[in-house]
């Protein structure tokens, strides 16, 4: 296997998410499991809280990278577990990137993700046609954000496809 994510972007080492830790807040395990099994093919840690009250404990005591938020939690919604995580984390936590996940298909609740604080929306695989849709936006929104918050990564993604051949 090679060291690349695909050959015609070489620059690309597939170890370039090895060593992140991102947490998943969903209740619903179905949506955990898929979302874990995409992230650990690319060699990423996985944490995951089935509410935003354990969320917003994880990352005031664990080192994360990267917020991927449930918007329907059962305790609170994901929009006040990432308002908390703005205003009341210290910096740099409080600028964690962040993923707002839902079923919601209205443009209304992707406006309202981030308008609340995330920097994407993605909509929750409905069906198993729309997994692999997931899949891809769901590795290409990471690297943007990840991309966006590590000023010294800018040259790291220049065609997001590559990430897309594993």
């Amino acid at each position: 296997m090679s060291d690349h994510y695909c050959d015609t972007c070489p620059e690309f080492d597939i170890d370039i998410f090895k060593g992140l830790t991102i947490l998943v807040a969903d209740d619903t395990q179905d949506n955990v499991f898929l979302t874990r099994y995409i992230l650990k093919s690319y060699g990423i840690q996985v944490i995951s809280a089935s509410n935003a009250s354990s969320a917003f404990a994880l990352i005031k005591h664990e080192s994360v990278d990267l917020l991927i938020s449930d918007i329907d939690l059962p305790d609170e919604s994901g929009y006040s577990l990432i308002h908390r995580v703005r205003s009341l984390m210290p910096l740099p936590t409080r600028d964690i990137p962040a993923i707002a996940l839902s079923e919601n298909t209205h443009k209304q609740a992707h406006q309202q993700a981030l308008t609340s604080g995330f920097q994407t929306y993605i909509q929750k695989p409905s069906n198993p046609v729309s997994i692999h849709k997931y899949k891809t936006q769901l590795i290409i929104e990471i690297a943007k954000l990840l991309c966006r918050s590590n000023k010294n990564s800018s040259s790291l993604f220049s065609d997001y496809s590559c990430l897309l051949t594993k």
